[in-house]
């Protein structure tokens, strides 16, 4: 009777073993998909202030590497978003910048010549087949508008 306690024990022993390991697995993942995605969100907040501040051209792009250098290409390598493989430089996340007109008819004035809408999203650059972190931050602008020369002061 002993020897068949000692047995069953063990197999239970083994079973709970395996379950707690498949949660510690999917724990694993969860935290990394969070990580990339929390990533993702940061970035695209970064793209926008930059955006703001005239770092980065109010125009449309996609797909852009995140955090090239224009001013030199070089600065990609010392870039915490790209990974170095001797000359070799993997971009890590890609950006899009969308630019549309606000057409609203709820307001008395007409918006699009006041407020332009600004949205990027940010992805992880991931081989097809696999699931890339991706987020999207929406954001609208105040513009000045334009005033024709024979008005101006």
């Amino acid at each position: 009777m002993t020897l068949l306690e000692v047995m069953l024990s063990l197999a239970l022993l083994g079973v709970a073993i395996v379950v707690i390991g498949e949660i510690a697995r999917t724990a694993f993942q969860n935290a990394q998909s969070a990580r990339n995605l929390v990533q993702a969100e940061l970035l695209a907040e970064s793209i926008l202030a930059k955006i703001r501040l005239g770092i980065i051209p109010m125009e449309p792009a996609y797909d852009e590497p995140v955090g090239l250098s224009t001013a030199n290409p070089a600065d990609i390598v010392l870039d915490t978003h790209a990974v170095s493989a001797g000359n070799i430089s993997n971009i890590l996340w890609v950006y899009s910048v969308e630019i549309a007109s606000i057409n609203n008819n709820n307001f008395a004035i007409d918006l699009d010549e006041y407020l332009i809408e600004i949205s990027v999203t940010v992805r992880q650059n991931v081989p097809a087949g696999q699931r890339a972190a991706v987020s999207r931050v929406v954001r609208w602008f105040a513009i000045e508008p334009e005033v024709p020369e024979d008005e101006q002061g």
